[in-house]
């Protein structure tokens, strides 16, 4: 080749390597989504330093909220989260609230979403793709401990005590137990019910449009609510005592007696809902 060809052959070759040591610098400057599971080992406590990662302060009653929770801007009654399982429940977020009176309180939420979160007859007649779409399937609602800081990732092993709520294929009936589920659940009139997730007697409560459900903090026990009313408590007497001193006597489905906040805890699922703390 001529000197002039070769001068250009070299000056190609310099671009390209140029072009790739630019490319490999971005990928380690640029944030990217972790996909799946792997964002749990992505996202530690401690990339709150992170400078790609904005965390928007909590607003109204929230106390602590993690980054993967969307608190609506103009009404922080309102969060959303996004996901893609509906079969179990994977932990993907987490918020704690603000109370009034620490002895005493409830927690009230309400799923939004309209069209999308249809149950029942009506989520029966909608088509398929409507109903692939369908969003609010999990959720676990309880108490976190104030010791406790959430991360967003298996905190519902650790942090507090809560129910978890799982709507069945057909959106009739909510299946729930308790987490930790070395426990067991016990309605008013004392019947009681496994937490064992591989259990098939688990309590089923019926799912319905804009149903109120929530938790009552009273009494040291944890009761979860529909419409207002008492449906179940949990009775973690098991679970309490593995926190060791804290836990005291932990008898008759009594929390060990420490600081409490009312707490959510999100999958990695599609959900839009309202919770207010009375």
């Amino acid at each position: 080749p001529t000197k002039e060809e070769q001068a250009a052959e070299e000056a190609e070759e310099a671009a390209v390597a140029a072009r790739a040591a630019a490319a490999e610098r971005a990928k380690q400057v640029v944030y990217k989504a972790p996909f799946a599971q792997e964002w749990a080992e992505v996202l530690d406590a401690n990339d709150d330093d992170d400078p790609n990662v904005y965390l928007r302060p909590p607003n109204g009653q929230v106390r602590h909220i993690t980054q993967e929770v969307d608190q609506d801007y103009y009404d922080p009654k309102v969060f959303r989260l996004d996901g893609k399982d509906k079969s179990w429940f994977l932990q993907k977020g987490a918020m704690t609230f603000h109370r009034a009176d620490a002895k005493k309180f409830r927690l009230e939420v309400c799923f939004l979403g309209g069209e999308k979160s249809r149950f029942g007859d009506e989520y029966a007649d909608l088509s398929r793709a409507e109903q692939h779409a369908t969003i609010n399937w999990l959720l676990m609602i309880g108490v976190a401990r104030g010791s406790h800081e959430l991360t967003g990732y298996k905190d519902c092993k650790s942090s507090g005590f809560y129910f978890l709520l799982h709507c069945n294929y057909r959106r009739t009936h909510w299946r729930v137990i308790g987490c930790p589920h070395n426990s067991e659940l016990q309605d008013p009139k004392g019947a009681s019910y496994t937490c064992n997730p591989q259990d098939g007697s688990q309590f089923e409560l019926l799912a319905v449009e804009n149903q109120q459900l929530g938790i009552e903090f009273a009494d040291q026990e944890v009761w979860l609510l529909s419409g207002g009313e008492r449906v179940l408590r949990g009775f973690w007497t098991h679970a309490a005592r593995e926190f060791g001193e804290e836990a005291g006597d932990a008898e008759d489905g009594k929390l060990p007696d420490v600081e409490y906040f009312p707490a959510i805890l999100t999958s990695n699922c599609p959900t839009e809902f309202s919770a207010v703390v009375t």
